[in-house]
This record gives structure tokens, sequence and C-alpha cells, in this order.
């Protein structure tokens, strides 16, 4: 089945039409940069410069940091350069002069670039929000995501050009119920102030028809709705109007892992351990049988013990990675062989959610598009967010491909 060339260039028409109207972007604005927010231009070591590049860098490793829970950045020259003009180093040293940012790791050549971080004082205050209307900026914006839509490249992104265009173009057509968000998310307030930041500047941005997506090297997509909590993923979107559902893959992380061990043939794992470890799985029952073993009653613990283990480093004082292989210990194994021979504790992780992107975007919403093309979709990973109303059709082209992925029944 190929894609219809009439849908193809709805979506390009559609993300234009919606482009061409945007004259602004919605950004952080720290306290540490409120005072100059207003002005079109100020003079540092005698150049002049732009508030508004000031605010955009510092928006954008405020977004990273909220994405990644990880206050380390790199910031390449070049990209630098090509983004901010010949200019760019006044702009981070008057960052670091002002402690909005300090270098972590210096430059080594064949070792490493740069390192930055933000002033940990930054990340526990209340943060504001600004229109950064700056025109340049505006329009590398728009480039970008024409760029990112057109350029057939697995290095930019393993999801299907035509998949991108579609994923992309439905963003613009969901609806946020503005104040019953804002009166969730003042009750966090005061218990995460990270989860408030990144969670407040998502619903204000979709209110505002401000999209922010990125396409990660691991076939993962990032936008406004993958950082939001769940309670308004459920319960505060509509798609041009529609009451919403969600559709996710139970237990997903242990379930590809399940199918990594399977497709690889190893001979590191005990063959009456795996079957064990494959029924749980795809029944969706793992996460249950740890609650059962541990005693731990919260779901999100064991959830993010099992991340441990399957992302972290596998130290063997670590309680997660005891418990784990107290329960699976050849699979533990395979877990810490896998790393060891690629040479690095991510990649595990990368491998997994290359295979979970593969399903969802280029075999689940790529069937979808070519069958239901009118449904409109929002992904968050390893789920999908539509009307309610296509429920059956899409629950089942959503497990047909499911089985099969898994050889299921």
């Amino acid at each position: 089945m190929k894609i219809d060339n009439n849908l193809q260039s709805f979506y390009k028409s559609n993300i234009t039409q919606k482009l061409n109207k945007k004259n602004k972007s919605l950004q952080f604005l720290p306290k540490c940069l409120e005072h100059i927010s207003d002005k079109k231009t100020i003079i540092f070591n005698g150049e002049k410069i732009k508030p508004s590049y000031l605010i955009d860098i510092v928006h954008n490793l405020l977004l990273k940091y909220y994405f990644k829970k990880d206050n380390k950045f790199t910031l390449n020259a070049q990209v630098l350069k090509d983004r901010y003009g010949y200019l760019y180093k006044s702009y981070i040293d008057y960052l670091m002069k002002n402690n909005i940012i300090h270098m972590v790791y210096n430059y080594k050549a064949g070792r490493n670039s740069r390192i930055y971080a933000l002033n940990p004082t930054i990340l526990k205050q209340k943060i504001k929000r600004t229109n950064n209307q700056d025109k340049v900026l505006l329009k590398k914006y728009k480039k970008k995501v024409f760029d990112t839509i057109d350029f057939v490249d697995e290095k930019i992104s393993s999801i299907d050009p035509f998949v991108r265009e579609k994923l992309i173009s439905d963003l613009f057509s969901v609806e946020i119920d503005f104040e019953r968000s804002l009166f969730y998310l003042n009750l966090l307030k005061k218990s995460d102030v990270d989860i408030y930041n990144r969670n407040i500047y998502s619903v204000e941005a979709i209110n505002d028809k401000h999209i922010f997506y990125h396409f990660d090297d691991y076939g993962r997509l990032h936008t406004n709705f993958t950082i939001l909590k769940a309670f308004i993923r459920k319960n505060c979107l509509t798609i041009d109007g529609l009451e919403t559902c969600e559709l996710d893959i139970t237990n997903s992380q242990p379930l590809f892992l399940c199918k990594l061990i399977e497709d690889s043939q190893t001979a590191w794992v005990d063959k009456n351990e795996f079957q064990f470890f494959k029924q749980l799985v795809t029944s969706g029952n793992f996460y249950q049988y740890l609650i059962q073993i541990t005693g731990e009653k919260d779901r999100s613990r064991i959830k993010e013990m099992t991340y441990k283990v399957l992302f972290g480093h596998n130290r063997f004082n670590s309680k997660p990675d005891i418990i784990f292989s107290n329960v699976f210990p050849t699979i533990h194994n395979f877990i810490k062989l896998y790393k060891k021979e690629f040479g690095n504790h991510k990649f595990l992780a990368h491998e997994l959610q290359r295979q979970e992107s593969n399903l969802i975007y280029n075999k689940i919403v790529k069937k979808i598009m070519l069958i239901y093309p009118e449904v409109k979709i929002v992904t968050v990973h390893d789920s999908l967010i539509f009307p309610k109303k296509w429920h059956k059709e899409i629950t089942d082209i959503f497990t047909y491909e499911l089985n099969r992925e898994f050889n299921l029944k």
C-alpha cells in the first residue's frame, strides 16, 4: 500500500499554513534575564548583542534539562555560530560572567567538547515565560521544521519521512483544557518544581499553538505532549474538538528486551527462566509479578527500578540490580554482558528505543494513516492519543501489529 500523494501534499500544506501564521516563540524566562528581556540589544565587552539570543540559549538548555533530567550540556561551537552568528562566543561569555551557566569540563582535543551546566538556583526558582519575537530565530525555526520533514536520512530519524509529516501536522490539531490543566498543576507546584515548570510550559505552549518537537538519534519523537503529566494527557486534551483516549504497550521496555534476547539466540540466558520472563511480559504481568515478589506497592517505583537495571550501570551494590538478579539471574547477566560487548551502558536503552520506534511509527502509525488517513494521532513514545470515536479501529490495528511483532496469538 502506498501513501496517497494528495495526503502528503495536505500534511505539508497544513504545516506551512500554521508556520506562516507564527510570529513568536514561547520560551522560558528565568529571573536572571528578566531585566534585559524588553531590550533589543545590550552592550557587552564592547559588542552589541541581542537579549533574544541569550533567552533562546537558556530556554533550550532548560528544555534539555527537563527532558533528560541531566544538568550537563555540550555546546558545539559550529552549531552556536550557525544559530547566533560570529558573536556566539560573546553570548556564552555573558552567560558565564553573569553566573547563569558555568563550565563543567573544558575542551580537550580528541577527548571531549566543552561541557556546561546551568546555575542550580535557576532550576529551583519560578521561571516565567516570554514571547520571543526575534525574526532571525523564527526563520531558522521554520527552516528546521521543513529540513527535518524532507531530509530522508536515518542519522536524523529512522521514522519514515511521510510519517514524520503526519506526526508534525497532527500536533497542530490538539486543543487543551487550559484552566483545568492549570488547576491540576498548581497542586504540584510545591511538591516538585521541575515537574511544575516543564508541564506549565508545555500546557501554555500547546494552548498558544507553539509546537515543540525533536526527533532524536534513537527513533523517538519528543514533543510538548511527551513531558505532560498523564492526568493532563488523559483528561485535558481534545483533537479537533473530539474527546480523546490513549492506547499504550504494556510493560513495553521489558517486552522489547524479551524480543532482543529471543532474536539474538543467545546462550547467556537460561531457557526456562526466559520462558517464564516471556510469559510475564507478553501477558502484561511483569510489573505486577515484581510487586508481589518485592512487596513494593507502588507500581511506579517498580517501573523505575526496572529502568535503572535496563538503562543504568548495573553496579554490584545497586539495590535494583540485586533485586532483579535474584529473580532473573541469567537475564540480568545478559543485560550486563550486552552493555559490555558494545562498550556503553546506554546502548541497550537506545536499541530498545529503536525497536519501540520502528513498531509504533513505521508499522502502527503508518498502517493507520494508510487505512484511516482522517484519524489524527499524537504519540508519546510507546502510546497513541487519538479521538475516542476511532477506538475500535485503532485498537484492532494496534493489537494486530503488536501480536505480529512479538509472535503472539
